[in-house]
């Protein structure tokens, strides 16, 4: 008889300690095991296993579910750093490590399974037909494939033995790229970045290489040299849409030993890639967020695409940031980490600049210069459907030319705030007292915190009004607005509402490449695309990003900002870009017209080290919700109390969720040490009812 200690289901920080079974199976640490836990039938994971136990009436494991542990001592070890470092629970870590298909959740989708034929031995004689049909088999196949050639053929060779059935997890088509790979001549900034890396006993290093300068190139350079040591490498991209690119890339480069991971893939795809990982089928794995725990026996080298990305932030619990577990991972697996970007984020610039990081940079595009960077004054400058003239014009002019223009409005849908004109009163949702934006074509209300809809109406709830606010738009408006300005033009239009289709990003992209004259989008649209006949970006609406108010904001705007600008002349032509703003002269423009990340960085920095704002402090947000207001405030003002060793903003009233009122308290920190056992402290106290968000790079609001 063994006891072993499980961690159920539960993701809730008072649930945060192992329960104790007893079991006669054969069990291992690391695995699920389905338990009675009241008057429930949960599903827990093992974390320790032990011969004696002082407690009475231990209850019994009901099914060991994994005869071999799922993850291995590295991932579990991450799992128990993740839950002390970002004040979570442990299971809630091992959850986001596995795929669905195995995640220790009694709501987890099963595994699919399909049949294959195998070579068998066989008995009995076979007629001609038999043998011949037998003969032109290739094993192992499909056996759906063999019942449509001769069902009954096949069948008869089952019965016979000459043909095995084997059941094997439904797996994805294999990677095929659709693009040559072209053999490249390495600039002389690239020679030396591959030499730098490659030689350095660094173990990070910060890639800031300008839009163009050939960063990918030199990632797979990195990539083939750890390949041929026979170890393997970790594409990290921060968004969906990037990764069909890089697929493509990486898949031209080296073939089809390739594992794709990212959001997109359904829970058998994910828990297919996974098995590739798992069981060293594959070299590399290409993905988002997630892809950073795929189980890795020997990684060599980590490339993680577009560092500074808000992306790689978790948004629900357990909130980690990508780049803090990449660099556990290095250091289990003594390997390099690559981090780069055109705008890195100013943490990781700082620790370049301090020298904790390698800085390595690409000052130069590859073929041609930095597009020129027009800002058009709103002000004084006379617009049409709130494009300028100006951009107007250069758009007619990229039709003469059989150019392509990329336009950037970071807002989805037709009409982004239904406010009526008549009592000023704006729509909101009942949940999260947010404003609710119009989809013309689903002819629905939306909200895009939570994503409830709602029936339109087209008249004002509160006075019976039935005209609204429509100098705003979205991409849905401004696509509407371009068809009827340029009728013969190609529109594409990438936004959470076009690419909510299993592979939408890839064909959207491909039939942009193909037959588009404009790709209209919202920030998706501004990262990591490498067209080479697009010449123009123009920007709609610039200062949105500035209207936060949130440490950050100048930041996310200037990547933002200059990651889109860089979308524009990176091949043979030399790119423009028109950024319309009502305010040419704030900083953050100016830089970006400069492309002076450099003078970014230091006039930033200086505006955080007068605030105590990251990096020169370490934060956490603490955020306490109730249907009761004056509940939600008291639990706020006693957490607030016992943070006497850092140093607290609030707690301010924020927007609702789920109909609940919710108040922030911000707490800061020069020491991590004293952040970490601070809010430690309080989660304890709270037992669990509080949400808490560790190095947040936003404030919720």
């Amino acid at each position: 008889m063994n006891y072993v200690q499980v961690y159920i289901e539960h993701n809730s920080l008072s649930l945060n300690q192992t329960f104790t079974y007893q079991t006669d199976q054969e069990v291992s640490i690391g695995s699920r095991v389905k338990v009675p836990f009241g008057h429930q039938t949960l599903i827990g994971f093992v974390d320790a296993i032990c011969d004696q136990c002082d407690l009475e009436n231990v209850k019994s494991v009901l099914e060991v579910l994994d005869p071999e542990p799922l993850l291995d001592p590295e991932l579990l070890q991450l799992a128990s750093w993740m839950a002390d470092h970002y004040v979570t629970s442990k299971i809630s870590c091992l959850k986001t490590m596995l795929p669905p298909a195995l995640k220790p959740s009694s709501t987890h989708r099963p595994i699919v399974y399909e049949q294959w034929a195998m070579a068998g031995k066989g008995s009995g004689s076979l007629t001609p037909k038999q043998a011949a049909f037998l003969a032109s088999l290739s094993f192992p196949c499909k056996l759906s494939q063999l019942r449509k050639r001769s069902r009954t053929m096949t069948q008869r060779l089952i019965d016979q033995g000459y043909i095995m059935v084997e059941q094997r997890p439904k797996g994805m088509s294999k990677i095929v790229s659709t693009h040559p790979d072209h053999a490249f001549t390495l600039t002389p900034e690239q020679k030396q970045a591959v030499a730098t890396i490659s030689t350095s006993s660094d173990t990070i290093f910060l890639l800031h290489g300008v839009t163009g300068s050939g960063k990918t190139e030199v990632f797979l350079q990195l990539a083939q040299q750890v390949l041929a040591t026979g170890k393997q490498v970790l594409f990290l991209v921060p968004e969906i849409g990037l990764t069909p690119m890089m697929i493509d890339r990486v898949s031209a480069r080296f073939g089809n030993r390739i594992a794709i991971y990212h959001s997109q893939l359904n829970a058998q795809e994910k828990y297919d890639q996974y098995r590739l990982v798992k069981e060293n089928k594959v070299d590399i794995v290409i993905g988002t967020r997630s892809a950073v725990f795929m189980p890795f026996s020997n990684l060599g080298l980590i490339l993680m695409d577009e560092e500074h990305d808000a992306s790689y932030k978790q948004e629900n619990m357990p909130r980690y940031h990508t780049r803090d577990i990449v660099k556990w991972r290095a250091q289990y697996h003594g390997c390099k980490v690559v981090l780069a970007s055109a705008t890195p984020s100013l943490d990781s610039y700082a620790r370049a600049y301090k020298g904790v990081y390698h800085l390595v940079e690409l000052t130069h595009r590859i073929s041609v210069s930095m597009p020129t960077i027009h800002l058009v004054d709103m002000k004084t400058q006379k617009s049409q459907a709130g494009l300028s003239q100006d951009l107007l014009d250069a758009i007619s002019t990229r039709f003469t030319h059989k150019e392509q223009t990329i336009l950037l409005l970071n807002r989805r849908g037709y009409l982004p705030i239904m406010r009526c004109m008549d009592c000023g009163q704006t729509m909101t949702c009942p949940d999260c007292g947010l404003a609710l934006s119009y989809h013309k074509k689903d002819h629905v209300l939306m909200c895009h915190c939570c994503g409830r809809t709602f029936a339109y109406m087209d008249s004002c709830p509160t006075c019976g009004g039935h005209h609204f606010y429509q100098s705003s738009m979205g991409t849905e408006k401004l696509e509407e607005q371009l068809h009827s300005l340029f009728p013969s033009a190609h529109i594409v239009r990438m936004d959470a509402d076009t690419t909510r289709k299993k592979k939408a990003h890839q064909k959207l992209l491909q039939e942009f490449e193909r037959s588009g004259d404009i790709l209209l989008g919202t920030q998706m649209v501004a990262k990591g695309l490498d067209f080479a006949r697009v010449s123009l970006v123009g920007i709609i609406n610039a200062d949105s990003g500035l209207a936060r108010l949130d440490f950050s904001s100048n930041e996310l705007a200037y990547d933002l900002l200059e990651q889109a600008s860089g979308r524009s002349g990176r091949q043979s032509q030399q790119g423009e870009v028109y950024i319309q703003t009502f305010d040419p002269d704030q900083y953050v423009m100016r830089c970006v017209r400069y492309h002076d990340y450099k003078r970014f960085f230091k006039q930033e920095m200086q505006f955080r080290h007068l605030g105590m704002y990251p990096p020169y402090v370490y934060m956490c947000t603490l955020i306490f919700s109730d249907s009761d207001p004056a509940r939600a405030m008291k639990k706020a003002s006693q957490a607030k109390a016992m943070a006497v060793s850092v140093k607290v903003l609030g707690p301010v009233e924020i927007s609702m969720r789920q109909k609940k009122v919710r108040y922030r308290l911000v707490l800061k920190a020069r020491n991590q040490n004293t952040l970490h056992d601070c809010v430690w402290q309080i989660a304890k106290a709270m037992k669990g009812n509080v949400d808490i968000n560790m190095y947040p790079i936003l404030l919720e609001e």
